[in-house]
Formats: C-alpha cells, structure tokens, sequence
C-alpha cells in the first residue's frame, strides 16, 4: 500500500467512525484520521509525510549550506596563507561529515522533532502535545521501515498524543480519529502487503 491508499483508508474508516459515534465535529476528526493514517511511516525516508514534514528544515539548511561553505572557503584560505594546515584540513573534514549526515532525510526528520518539541517547550508550555508530537517523530525517525511504529506501542502512543492534541483544540472525536486513522494503516500494511507487521 501507498500513501494514498492509507489516505484513502484511513479517511473512510475515520468517517464512518465519527458518523456512527455521531460526533459533530468532522472537519478537523477528518484531517486529523487522514494524517494519522500516514504516522506509521514516519520511519522511511521515502514516504509522503516524511518529505512533507522535513522539507522546512531542508529548505533551511539549503540556505545555510551556501552561507557556510562561502564562509569555510574564506576561513580555509585565511588558516593555509597563514601556515595553519591543520586546522584548514580538520575545518574542511568537519563541515564534509556534518554536510553528509544532514543529507540523510532522517537525520533531517530526526532534528525536525527536536525542534518541534522545543517550540512545544519553549512557546507552547502547558500544551503537551506539541511537545510529544516533536518526540514521536525524532524517534520514529531513528527506528526501522515496519519496526516500533507498526506495533500497538506506539498506536497507543498515537492515541496518547491525539488525547492531548483534543484536550487543548476542545475539538471532540480527534482522540478517537487519531486511533483509527494509525489503526488503519497497521491493518492495510498487515493484510494487503507481502511482509506482515510485528503487532507486539
């Protein structure tokens, strides 16, 4: 299954759900069901949420390449015109590691979540949600394709997170939506893909 068919899935299965619990709430139960459907892939690098969810930083970090690399070139020349090869090798070495790490997409996702859990700390304090959605990705992002993230753990993680996230919008069936839509995709990677999910 793609990331479409879990957008698919998961939206129908959050609308029946919310239309059977006669919730009055649809809109944001909807978004939040189709968004939860794709969590569980969080864990590879290739999935639809991933890109979304990095592209901010990669944007970022486009911008500050260029700003960093004029600066080690000045720097680099100023360390060999004044005799210091050393230190001119170990600045290049240095940025040449920290440019390969960063062009890893989880990396990027992985220093996406800390960011987000420290605006949660910083701006949003009281409001946990934030802060445990910036957790969830930074370790979803160091985990194996079908490992934790496709295991009841983390659904209740999920549905813990989606808790906080309805306690502090007021929007009721968001709990419930969030359960369903990651439910949805552990059930459609279990049955209709070739390599079934470790439930436990």
């Amino acid at each position: 299954m793609d990331g479409k068919s879990h957008v698919i899935v998961g939206l129908f299965a959050t609308g029946v759900t919310m239309y059977a619990t006669k919730n009055d709430a649809m809109t944001i139960p909807l978004v939040v069901g189709a968004i939860s459907s794709l969590v569980p892939d969080l864990d590879h690098q290739n999935s639809s949420l991933t890109k979304k969810v990095s592209t901010p930083l990669r944007v970022f970090f486009s911008f500050l390449f260029l700003s960093v690399s004029l600066f080690i070139l000045i720097k680099t020349g100023n360390l060999v015109s004044s005799g210091s090869w050393v230190y001119a090798i170990a600045l290049c070495l240095g940025f040449i590691i920290s440019v390969s790490w960063l062009r890893n997409i989880k990396s990027i996702l992985f220093l996406t979540g800390i960011l987000v859990s420290l605006i949660g700390w910083m701006f949003f304090y009281g409001n946990w949600s934030v802060v445990c959605m910036g957790l969830f990705i930074a370790v979803a992002s160091r985990l194996k394709h079908r490992g934790l993230t496709h295991s009841v753990y983390f659904l209740g993680f999920w549905t813990g997170i989606s808790y906080l996230i309805q306690k502090d919008i007021g929007v009721s069936g968001v709990c419930l939506a969030g359960f369903i839509g990651y439910f949805s995709h552990l059930l459609g990677d279990n049955f209709f893909t070739k390599r079934r999910i470790k439930w436990l």
